[in-house]
C-alpha cells in the first residue's frame, strides 16, 4: 500500500521574473508521490501557504486515509480531508497520475479530450527593470502566437509604454496580466487605452476580492473594453458564482482549485455561467504544468509556460513549441524526472 510522501523542489529561474507582487528568481514547491504517481504544489510566495503546511496535509493522510485501490479513484478524492489548497491539489495529482498509469491511457484520454483542440499557450513575459534583457527574450518569442505581458507598475504610462513597445517589436497577440496592481482609479485610467491597442484580455487589474469593486471597475469600463479575467479574486466554486456578472473569464489553476478533479468542476460551472476559461499555472515544474495541460482542450485560453522559465526542470512531461502544447502520450500525467 503506497504511503504518500512529500519534499521540496527548487526551482531556479532562468532571469527574474516580476510579478506586481515582487521579483523572484527562485521558488520552493512541493512534490508528492503516492506510489508512482507525482504531485507538485504550487507556493507562490504571495500565497499564505508553504512547504510546512504541505507535509502536514501529506502527513495526516498517511495516518489516516489509507491511499490504496487505483480505479477507485473518486472513492479515494470524496475520501480526502480538507486541507491546503495546494496540497489537497499534489495529492490530487499524484492520484491521477497514478490511477492513469494504472489503466494504460493518459488522462486527457481517459476524459475523452482531443489534445489537438487545446488553444495555443501565451508565453509569460515580465520587465524586471533591464530594457536590454526584456527586448533580448521579446526577440526569443517572435513565432508565437499569444504573449503575455505582465503589468502593474507604479505609474501607468510605465505599463502603457510597455505595452507599445511589445506592439512595435511583434504581430503577436497580446495579453496583460495586472496581478491586482492598479487601484480602482489607475484601471480606469489604464483601461480605455489597452482597449485602443487591441488587448486579447485584461487579468485581474485589481486587487479587491469584493464583487462591489469590480463592478465600480465594469462600470468605468468603454463599451470596447477587452474581457475582464479574474484570477487571484476567484479561488472556489463559490467565488466563480459570485464574480459571474461582473467578470468575462476566469484563470483555473490547480493549486488554488485544489487539483484536477476541483478544476474540472470549475470549467464546467464558467461555462454555465457563460465566461470564457484560462487554464494558467505557477511558477511551477513539468509535473504541475503537465497536470493542467490534460485540461487544455477545454479552455479558450492557455498560459502554461512556467517550463520555459526554468534553468533546470527536474522532469521531462508536456513541451511547448511555438505555442502548441504537445502531450505526452506516455499513461498518467505522462512525466518522468528528468
Amino acid at each position: 500500500m503506497p504511503v504518500p510522501t512529500a519534499e521540496p523542489l527548487v526551482l531556479e529561474l532562468k532571469v527574474p521574473f516580476r510579478t506586481a507582487h515582487g521579483i523572484t528568481k527562485q521558488r520552493t514547491n512541493a512534490l508528492v508521490r503516492v506510489g508512482r504517481g507525482f504531485g507538485e504544489a504550487g507556493l507562490p510566495p504571495y500565497y499564505p501557504y508553504r512547504l510546512r503546511d504541505i507535509q502536514a496535509y501529506v502527513d495526516q493522510i498517511a495516518d489516516q486515509f489509507p491511499i490504496d485501490i487505483p480505479d477507485g479513484l473518486e472513492h479515494q478524492l470524496n475520501a480526502l480531508p480538507d486541507g491546503p489548497p495546494p496540497a489537497m491539489a499534489a495529492v490530487d495529482m499524484a492520484m491521477h497520475d497514478r490511477w492513469g498509469q494504472h489503466l494504460g491511457y493518459p488522462l486527457y484520454q481517459l476524459w475523452g479530450l482531443s489534445s489537438e483542440k487545446a488553444p495555443p499557450s501565451s508565453v509569460t513575459l515580465s520587465h524586471s527593470g533591464d530594457d536590454q534583457q526584456f527586448k533580448l527574450t521579446l526577440q526569443s518569442f517572435q513565432d508565437w502566437p499569444v504573449l503575455k505581458i505582465k503589468l502593474g507598475h507604479p505609474e501607468v504610462e510605465q505599463d502603457v509604454a510597455l505595452i507599445r513597445l511589445v506592439k512595435e517589436a511583434s504581430n503577436a497577440r497580446i495579453g496583460v496580466d495586472a496581478n491586482g496592481g492598479w487601484s480602482l482609479k489607475q484601471a480606469a485610467q489604464i483601461i480605455p487605452i489597452l482597449a485602443n491597442l487591441e488587448v486579447l484580455y485584461i487579468e485581474q487589474p485589481i486587487r479587491s476580492s469584493e464583487v462591489a469593486d469590480w463592478q465600480a471597475l465594469r462600470a468605468l469600463c468603454p463599451t470596447n473594453c477587452p474581457p475582464l479575467i479574474a484570477d487571484e479574486s476567484i479561488q472556489t466554486i463559490q467565488d466563480i458564482l459570485r464574480f459571474a456578472p461582473v467578470v468575462d473569464g476566469v484563470n483555473i489553476k490547480l493549486a488554488k482549485a485544489g487539483g484536477l478533479r476541483a478544476a474540472r468542476q470549475q470549467v464546467t460551472l464558467s461555462r454555465a455561467l457563460g465566461l470564457s476559461v484560462m487554464i494558467g499555472c505557477m511558477i511551477e515544474s513539468s509535473v504541475a504544468v503537465t497536470a493542467a495541460a490534460h485540461l487544455a482542450p477545454l479552455a479558450d485560453f492557455i498560459d502554461l509556460d512556467a517550463l520555459l522559465h526554468l534553468a533546470d526542470d527536474p522532469f521531462v512531461g508536456v513541451s511547448i513549441q511555438k505555442g502548441r502544447l504537445l502531450l505526452p502520450d506516455r499513461p498518467g500525467l505522462g512525466v518522468h524526472p528528468r
